[in-house]
């Protein structure tokens, strides 16, 4: 059993009261509310005929989703084409002739139900769902089998107006409405980014990004108002194919999500700062399981510097008594020297005084 039945078959729906409605209308309130086709059955009364008299469950009843219902339906009896004395055993209570009829009136009227019906067959709204995929062939249109029913008829229903602009933003817009329930907005010759541009466009790690050829005649921007993280990625691609059957052949497209950001992060395929040749290094976050979308450039390894050893200083040796009072005497000598000559000079300059002739006047 698969996951779609087993969730039917969990829900619980409230019957909806259906006496007195037709009972064409009264099948497609049951469809539409999540339930199967009612069991038709009918009954001689003086209502209107191919109306619903009585129903089970009774309205306001709690059942799943599963519960058959069974519709009973005001119709005239084959009884009445009959001779009058077999009637008259019918009016006295022996409805055993009428019962017997009823088989006989309700396959011819399977039979002519469908030849009264047969607009419904063209009508996306009413159509069965077997009928989907073979009406979605008569406008050339191809319905994923994932698409609920409602997304179909609508696509249906909108397809041969959208073929008279297909190819615009018009048509692409809403394609893209019906699928996710969401107005798109389109912008078209732009882009998100401008490239690397020497002397205009070269911050390093913000725009310095490196595109193939890209003609802004000829690319648009899908901005659709649901944040990526909450639409899953098989809804990504089919909104991608969507783009590309609507759009021109030769025009390029960005696909953008809501983000909090007014500017989209970079996605590109080389990147001057961030990316690295020949290296796939992708950076992971703790809380999540898979990598970031940034590739970045792993850091250079740089060669651990040695440790300074460090250098002991030698011990200054003991100095001995000898060598103290050999160095004491010597502090001594260096101090006495300079009296001893000052006391020599002194003698010496007296003898030159006496001993000098006195210089003779002259007239």
């Amino acid at each position: 059993m698969s996951r779609a039945i087993r969730e039917r078959v969990r829900k619980k729906l409230v019957m909806p009261d259906l006496v007195g409605l037709h009972y064409r209308d009264a099948q497609i309130m049951l469809t539409n509310l999540g339930f199967a086709e009612g069991t038709l059955r009918f009954v001689e009364s003086y209502e209107d005929v191919d109306h619903i008299v009585n129903q089970h469950p009774m309205k306001g009843q709690l059942v799943d989703s599963t519960t058959e219902v069974l519709l009973s339906v005001a119709k005239q009896s084959y009884l009445r084409f009959l001779p009058q004395v077999f009637q008259v055993d019918a009016g006295l209570g022996n409805a055993f002739l009428r019962e017997y009829l009823w088989i006989f009136q309700h396959t011819l009227e399977s039979l002519t139900s469908h030849l009264a019906a047969g607009h419904r067959y063209y009508d996306p709204r009413e159509t069965p769902q077997h009928f989907l995929n073979w009406l979605a062939s008569w406008v050339a249109l191809t319905l994923d089998v994932d698409w609920p029913d409602v997304k179909k008829r609508k696509m249906i229903r909108a397809a041969a107006e959208m073929y008279r602009y297909r190819g615009t933003k018009r048509a692409m817009r809403e394609v893209l409405e019906i699928f996710l329930g969401k107005r798109p907005s389109i912008q078209e010759n732009a882009w998100p980014y401008a490239g690397f541009r020497i002397g205009i466009s070269s911050t390093v790690a913000e725009d310095t990004i490196i595109l193939p050829p890209i003609q802004l005649d000829h690319c648009f921007m899908v901005h659709i108002p649901v944040a990526s993280d909450e639409i899953t990625e098989e809804m990504v691609v089919k909104v991608h194919n969507i783009i590309k059957m609507e759009k021109p052949a030769h025009a390029t497209y960005f696909l953008q999500f809501k983000t909090e950001e007014d500017k989209a992060r970079p996605q590109a395929f080389f990147q001057i700062g961030v990316s690295a040749l020949g290296v796939a290094d992708l950076r992971y976050d703790e809380d999540e399981e898979e990598p970031l979308t940034e590739p970045v450039m792993p850091a250079a390894e740089k060669p651990a510097r040695p440790e300074p050893v460090p250098v002991k200083k030698p011990a200054k040796a003991k100095e001995t008594k000898a060598k103290k009072e050999k160095k004491e005497k010597k502090e001594t000598k260096a101090k006495a020297a300079p009296k001893a000559k000052a006391a020599k000079a002194k003698p010496k300059a007296k003898a030159k005084k006496k001993g000098s002739p006195k210089p003779k006047k002259t007239k």
